[in-house]
């Protein structure tokens, strides 16, 4: 074992110092960090007329991100979400955030609308949103709903969201209909990782 335990490379932090020395370096981290911000203001101006709303209804948020972040309930906020999410025209990060903010229990007296955002996305923005807010307000009324989904091949991997739910509300049926996708090559891993979850 020649060599072995010789020191060839530098250290982490040696690293970190030849990097902060670096001018090449520092200028890519300055323009990278500037067009960060440029997009961050972007989607704020976007989000605007939402927020706007949101506070007309007395939600005091800056962005539609507060309220997904939120243990709070805000069941007013709630129709002017999906109307925002329904009139589309939202940059694809701004269209996530408002299903996002409607994946609350509440959520499922709009289940008809949320179910009709996400078979007619407009993007994969609003298609992942209205998937999350769909397997997050889900109920035993909505289990064949959620099974069906899984067919609908065009909204490719946002179907993943719905396996969690149909495992929770959907007793015998739904470990069945989890337990047959474990060779399923878009749901396998996820179903087959909730069912050794669910045994533990």
């Amino acid at each position: 074992m020649a060599g072995f335990g010789k020191r060839t490379g530098i250290s982490a932090t040696e690293l970190m110092v030849q990097l902060q020395n670096d001018p090449v370096y520092q200028q890519t981290i300055e323009v990278a960090e500037a067009e960060r911000e440029i997009r961050v203001q972007a989607l704020r101006r976007a989000e605007q007329p939402i927020v706007a709303d949101l506070r007309a209804v007395g939600a005091e948020v800056d962005s539609v991100w507060d309220l997904v972040n939120t243990s709070e309930p805000y069941p007013a906020a709630l129709p002017v979400l999906l109307n925002h999410l329904e009139r589309g025209g939202y940059p694809e990060r701004v269209m996530e955030s408002l299903g996002r903010a409607l994946a609350v229990r509440p959520s499922v007296a709009f289940w008809g609308r949320l179910k009709a955002r996400w078979l007619q996305a407009r993007g994969p923005g609003e298609e992942d949103g209205a998937a999350v807010a769909l397997a997050a307000c889900a109920t035993k009324a909505q289990l064949d709903d959620l099974v069906d989904f899984l067919s609908v091949e065009d909204r490719g991997q946002s179907r993943i969201y719905f396996i969690r739910p149909i495992l929770k509300v959907g007793g015998n049926r739904g470990r069945n209909v989890v337990g047959a996708l474990r060779a399923d090559p878009v749901f396998g891993h996820e179903a087959t990782a909730l069912l050794r979850r669910r045994r533990k």
